[in-house]
């Protein structure tokens, strides 16, 4: 099952941002009785949109083409910004005032309806390198790094290491540990204090800094009157304030970390990256209106302890709107440098975001823009380039190409140009989309996939169209000169794709094989490793994911790619976070092993086990097993990372962590958590 796809149906109820994030966040959730759940969904969307349509008309009686539109004045687009900007808080108003009357018509470029040009500007001629070289950095550490998309290019998740100490989030806290003894050190707890408190995300170690990243809330609560005539009726008004936050700690002294700045951006903490000493991190704020509200209840602020005025407001002439968004809300984007005291710089924008990716000097960030109606026709993918220097943020251009990405991996700049694989999608409805994805039926609407290349100015330069056509893309990897896509319906076709003319892109091989990869991994040069499902159909005819299933891939004939062994895990049934998270993956280089936390399904007494799978990679002999940890599900010591430092690998759960010798895995120690 694909969580992306409900959150692109959802994306087609135009209601507040509010209830399909909730409803989604419901659907996300949900592990058992799912074909009931979603059939109650469609019926709740059904009345609740009927409702809203009388509300709509109530909120205000004003025909929406009274409402002025954002001035077409070429003014407002800079050098610095090619997007347009709000020239006063009456504008701003108009937008919002807008949205909320006209959720199932308008989108911004109905009020921003100025012409938006592409700024040739000079960018910087960084390429990314892709992770199939991050083995050269293992080499030189014998400890786990994040499973990143780009080297060099850091990736914030719950648990980081530095080889003698593990730091991980968990239970509202941060635990620092020591490694060879395994002991806690430390403990950052961030308990509720009156009505405020932080819970972390995730986290970044980079020295002697530990930078903890999450959402910061509080609420302040007051009585108040619906009208001044109403006397009687006083009612208490609960006023609160989200902040994405960005802690930063000296932990030099591991004992007693040292707080040493705080940065926060209005909204819900969405995505960051590190490039050497520089964090980049990303919120979005919805946003809500009525005439009543003041202000400063409108304008989304920003928050740095290194300035003597710590909280400011963005003021709306900072405020930049993105052309045909369906979404409504502000996305704020910050960068600083975790060493020294310059201030956050922060850039502002009316609108949100789906995916980002990172270059080591450019940043990507997506939008999904639909046409208004209930399905996908017309689907286009926005992307906003911004260049990233120094904790800068510039934005240098705009595309857009047809359909929508995957994830962050169906993204990658070479050679300065971005290469972008998506699935382009007609006929298709949020009925038949979400009964699809239940398996009640096969998919009927019309598919395919297109791959682009885009240039510095993300200008059309090479393209590949209409591929793998009724089926939609499931994972992507780029490595140098070379695409790898795996597109799915009923069988797993790997395309391999020649890019080393980027006018030319050309599809070389194609692999069909049963199941699919939805992970992508890269072995060295001339080989790539799958991860995914085997799968069957069921009695209403359409195909439901069984066990899991890793294959490794011979592509050093690009005509003629070849799955040289696979490996079945599972025997009745089995999931791994791994399809949709690639941070969980365990890989060790040096030692040619791979594992992934696992749940299954024991077919004989059809027992439900959590745990984690390692195995051995032999390029002669296939995918050995190494070894298992299996124990019952239970949300306190189910396994989220597994990591490795030296000759010892690490499990780490809600409430334990425990070491075990890599060598045996062989339990060594039980460090308790709950306390």
């Amino acid at each position: 099952m694909n969580k992306d796809n409900y959150k692109k149906a959802l994306d087609q109820i135009h209601v507040s941002d509010k209830i399909k994030n909730e409803t989604f966040e419901k659907i996300k959730n949900t592990k058992t009785n799912k074909k009931i759940y979603y059939l109650k969904y469609l019926s709740a969307v059904a009345v609740f949109l009927i409702i809203c349509s009388g509300i709509f008309v109530k909120l205000d009686n004003k025909n929406i083409d009274d409402i002025a539109a954002v001035p077409k004045n070429k003014e407002t687009i800079t050098q610095t910004n090619i997007l347009p900007r709000f020239q006063n808080m009456e504008e701003l108003r108009k937008a919002l005032k807008q949205n909320n009357n006209m959720h199932n018509k308008s989108t911004v470029s109905e009020f921003a309806t100025q012409e938006i040009d592409i700024i040739t500007t000079d960018t910087f001629n960084g390429n990314s390198k892709e992770m199939s070289k991050v083995e050269e950095s293992e080499i030189i550490s014998d400890y786990s790094t994040t499973n990143i998309q780009v080297e060099n290019v850091d990736e914030a998740d719950i648990v980081k290491t530095d080889g003698d100490y593990i730091y991980y989030v968990t239970n509202n806290k941060i635990y620092i540990v020591k490694s060879d003894i395994l002991e806690i050190i430390s403990i950052i707890d961030y308990s509720n204090e009156n009505k405020k408190t932080f819970s972390p995300n995730e986290i970044y170690i980079n020295k002697d800094k530990l930078i903890v990243l999450g959402n910061y809330y509080e609420y302040t609560t007051e009585k108040s009157k619906r009208n001044e005539q109403d006397i009687m009726n006083d009612y208490i008004e609960i006023k609160d304030k989200k902040m994405a936050k960005a802690i930063i700690y000296d932990v030099s002294n591991k004992e007693t970390p040292k707080l040493f700045r705080e940065v926060a951006l209005e909204g819900s903490y969405i995505n960051s990256r590190m490039i050497e000493d520089d964090i980049y991190f990303i919120s979005t704020k919805l946003v809500y209106y009525s005439n009543d509200l003041k202000d400063e209840d409108i304008l989304p602020l920003q928050s740095d302890t290194a300035r003597e005025k710590q909280t400011q407001t963005i003021e709306c002439t900072d405020i930049a709107y993105f052309k045909d968004t369906n979404n409504y809300n502000y996305l704020l984007v910050g960068g600083f440098n975790i060493n020294n005291n310059d201030e956050v710089k922060v850039e502002t924008f009316f609108g949100a975001s789906d995916n980002i990716y990172a270059s080591e000097k450019n940043l990507y960030i997506t939008q999904t823009s639909y046409d208004g109606s209930y399905n996908f026709n017309n689907c286009k993918t926005i992307i906003y380039k911004f260049n990233i220097e120094n904790s800068e943020i510039r934005l240098q251009c705009k595309g857009e190409v047809d359909g929508y990405i995957n994830n962050q991996f169906s993204m990658d700049e070479y050679d300065n140009n971005l290469r972008i694989a998506t699935t382009v999608r007609k006929n298709k409805n949020i009925v038949t989309d979400v009964l699809e994805e239940m398996d009640i039926i096969e998919g009927t609407d019309e598919k395919s996939n297109n791959l682009v290349i885009l240039d510095e100015n993300l200008q059309q330069i090479g393209k590949i169209e209409n591929f793998a056509e009724g089926e939609s893309i499931y994972s992507v990897r780029f490595m140098g000169k070379i695409g790898y896509v795996v597109t799915f319906q009923q069988i797993d076709p790997l395309f391999v794709i020649d890019l080393s003319d980027p006018t030319k892109p050309t599809i070389k091989g194609e692999l069909k094989i049963p199941g699919y990869s939805s992970y992508l991994h890269p072995y060295d040069e001339t080989h790539i490793i799958g991860i995914g499902y085997n799968t069957e159909q069921n009695k209403y005819g359409g195909i439901i994911n069984t066990n899991m299933k890793m294959s490794m891939f011979d592509v050093s004939d690009l005509e003629n790619p070849k799955e040289m062994f696979s490996i079945d895990i599972g025997e009745d049934y089995a999931n791994s976070n791994i399809t949709n998270n690639h941070k969980v993956l365990f890989y060790n280089k040096n030692r040619d092993l791979i594992g992934f936390p696992i749940n299954m399904r024991d077919k004989r007494y059809s027992e439900y086990k959590n745990g984690f799978v390692i195995f051995k990679i032999n390029l002669d002999n296939g995918f050995e097993k190494y070894g298992e940890i299996l124990q019952k599900n239970d949300y306190k010591t189910n396994i989220d990372r597994v990591i490795y430092i030296e000759d010892t690998l690490y499990t780490t759960s809600d409430f334990e962590i425990i070491s075990y010798n890599l060598n045996t895995l062989e339990e060594v120690k039980k460090l308790n958590l709950n306390n």
